[in-house]
Parts: C-alpha cells; sequence; structure tokens
C-alpha cells in the first residue's frame, strides 16, 4: 500500500536512524531547479523502463517526490505492483515542501 505522508511526516523520517531512501521522480531541469537535501534524481520514465536501478532499495522505506504529488504517486503504485514495500508519496510534493517552508537545496 502506497502511504501519503506530508512535509511534518517526511521531516520525522529524515530525523531517524534508519531513514528513508528519498527519490525524486521529475526531469533532470527541475531537479536541478531544487530538491530535498540528500534525495537521488531518478526521472519517473527511467523507473518505468527499468526497476533495477531501485533493487538496492526494495526493502527500505522509500519516499518518491515530484512537484504536485500525482507523477509520484503513480510511480509509487508502479513500484507496488513490481513487489516493492514500505512505498510512501510526498502528497503535494515539492509544491507543499516548499509551502511548508522546508529548505531546499539547488
Amino acid at each position: 500500500m502506497v502511504v501519503n505522508i506530508i512535509p511534518e511526516d517526511l521531516e520525522e523520517m529524515i530525523e531517524r536512524e534508519n531513514k528513508p531512501v528519498i527519490i525524486d521522480v521529475r526531469e533532470t531541469f527541475e531537479y536541478e531547479n531544487g530538491h530535498i537535501k540528500g534525495s537521488i534524481p531518478i526521472p519517473m520514465y527511467e523507473i518505468f523502463n527499468n526497476t533495477e536501478k531501485l533493487k538496492e532499495f526494495k526493502n527500505k522505506d522509500i519516499v518518491l517526490v515530484c512537484a504536485s504529488g500525482h507523477r509520484s504517486y503513480y510511480t509509487a503504485k508502479f513500484l507496488e505492483e513490481k513487489g516493492f514495500k514500505n512505498l510512501y508519496n510526498l502528497y503535494n510534493g515539492m509544491n507543499g515542501w516548499e509551502l511548508a517552508n522546508n529548505k531546499i537545496e539547488s
């Protein structure tokens, strides 16, 4: 099951000892304009074409992020169908992250 989380939830997850893997599924230019510190840029189409890139994270908490939460949700559902567990979607994506006054890197 894909769980929608809000920025405050992600902040708490980042503070844990067992940090989640944060995957930013936006296009490269979007990622370069600002992203969550420590996130890994893997555009959605790359994930749809090759889930092998994520094999090493299969047993970890994975948080998917995009601009608004839509692309990341569909990507999380796709990964769920491929057998991935512990999937989280950042609800409202980077838009929500920034509205909550969280830091972004560029």
